[in-house]
Order: C-alpha cells, then sequence, then structure tokens
C-alpha cells in the first residue's frame, strides 16, 4: 500500500470523495478492504450490535506517523495520486471515497497502528473528520491496524433504530459479507465474533483453494459436482467453479461473482 497523501486538487473537483456508510455491512466491508489493501494476512472481526460496535483487526503493514496524522481528512487516500489510476490495473480495491472520514461522520472511530520497522505505536481518536487524539501507543506490539468504531448511527437515529431492531439479520448479513470477501482471498485468514453472544460466527483458515470454504459454507458433500474455471485472454482472467446443468443447485442464493 502506498503511503497516504492528500488529493491534487485538480482529481478533488473529479472523483466523488465521499463514501455512502447505509448500514453495519457496509462498515465492516470497507475496514476489512483497507486491511487488505494493506497486504494483511489474518483479519479479525468483532461485533456488538446492541451497542453499535465494530473492530477489525488485521496484522498488515500498519501506518506511519506522518499517515496517521492525514488519516480521517477529506480527501486523503493512499490508493489513488492521478486521475489515471483510476484505470490502471490494481492489486488494491481502487479508490471509493474516504471511508474512515465517512465512518467518522456517523461514529466515533479509534485506530492504533504501528507500522514495520517502527520502535512505536500509534493511537488516532477521529470523529466527524476531526482528531480528537493523537499520540504514541504502545498497546500494540505487532505490526497491523486496529480500528475501533463506536456508536455508530449516534447521529441518525431512524437508521441506528432499525438496525439495534434486526440484530440476527444485521449478523447475518455482515457474516454473508465476509464469506463473499474471503472467497476470493482464500490464503488470508479471517474470523468474525459476536461479543454479546461471544460466538464465533465464521472461522475461515488459508488455503491455497477457495474451494474448502465453497464446500463447507455452501453444505456441499462431494466437489465432484462442481466444475473447476480458468481460462483466460490476453489481460482478461476467468477462475473459480460452477455447478454442472443437473445437479441440485436453483437457488440463486448460491452465485457469488467478483468483478476486479
Amino acid at each position: 500500500m502506498g503511503s497516504i497523501k492528500p488529493l491534487p486538487d485538480a482529481v478533488r473537483s473529479t472523483v466523488r470523495s465521499a463514501t455512502i456508510l447505509f448500514d453495519l455491512t457496509r462498515v465492516v466491508e470497507e475496514l476489512i478492504f483497507n486491511s487488505l489493501d494493506a497486504a494483511a494476512s489474518k483479519v479479525s472481526v468483532f461485533l456488538s450490535v446492541g451497542s453499535s460496535y465494530v473492530k477489525v483487526v488485521d496484522d498488515g503493514s500498519g501506518i506511519s506517523r506522518d499517515g496517521l496524522v492525514l488519516l480521517g481528512e477529506r480527501y486523503v487516500t493512499s490508493k489513488l495520486n492521478h486521475l489515471s489510476d483510476l484505470d490502471a490495473a490494481s492489486s488494491s480495491f481502487g479508490f471509493r471515497g474516504e471511508a474512515l472520514a465517512s465512518i467518522s461522520d456517523v461514529a466515533l472511530v479509534e485506530i492504533v497502528t504501528k507500522a514495520y520497522g517502527r520502535p512505536n505505536g500509534y493511537r488516532k481518536v477521529i470523529k466527524g473528520s476531526k482528531c480528537l487524539y493523537l499520540g504514541i501507543d504502545d498497546d500494540r506490539k505487532d505490526t497491523g491496524t486496529t480500528v475501533v468504531v463506536r456508536d455508530l448511527f449516534y447521529n441518525q437515529p431512524v437508521r441506528k433504530k432499525q438496525m439495534q431492531s434486526s440484530l440476527k439479520k444485521v449478523l447475518q448479513s455482515v457474516k454473508k459479507c465476509v464469506f463473499r470477501i474471503a472467497l476470493v482471498h482464500p490464503m488470508v485468514y479471517f474470523n468474525l465474533i459476536d461479543i454479546e453472544s461471544e460466538d464465533e460466527l465464521l472461522s475461515v483458515h488459508p488455503s491455497s483453494s477457495p474451494l474448502p470454504l465453497l464446500m463447507s459454507g455452501l453444505g456441499i458433500e462431494d466437489c465432484a459436482c462442481l466444475q473447476k474455471l480458468n481460462a483466460s485472454d490476453g489481460s482478461l482472467k476467468l477462475s473459480g467453479y460452477i455447478s454442472g446443468p443437473c445437479d441440485d443447485f436453483t437457488s440463486k442464493a448460491f452465485q457469488y461473482v467478483c468483478i476486479h
């Protein structure tokens, strides 16, 4: 992941700069994407829907102090410097707006991070894209980043009430989101914990193939019913698994498509 920098003025006026966060699942998704862009090999998600609380812990590259100073401000990103970067092939999830700045508009956000090769870790607290605290924090001994989101949707009472009135539905939505991301990142360890019940909702161990997760997650007992896809045509590549026309998969709920 590149260094965190303000966008040039010419780019600011052209690209959309805000991420729309309409539910807790989107918040979790954006935080996981940041972890993966930081080359994390382990991502843990902790949820308390009733308390409007989310914590995502990764072992990625971490954030330097200079980057942390800028983090959470508008028009600041590590994923885009020029307009041409929008069309360039990239291993990142691309620029879709400053997620942490958008999250801080509807919650209190705390970031604890330690960059690779740096002696100290740092902590930053932001709300409404404004820094409330920034300083050394040595609670984190290993390289990586922890992002804690508290009191999500505190200023959107209708959305918060809707979220807290459908706990099981929200947990299931987040579980499906993490499962979907894990399918296309089989080499990364993921786990999802419901803090209130202390249940581990999902645990995905690294594998060279998404097939084990596909079978366990969808209840497939015989891998022979799946046909492996692996085709390419120039810069276009297609890979994955598909069931045969006679197999008993009648629901579109089992269809997962990732376009990068």
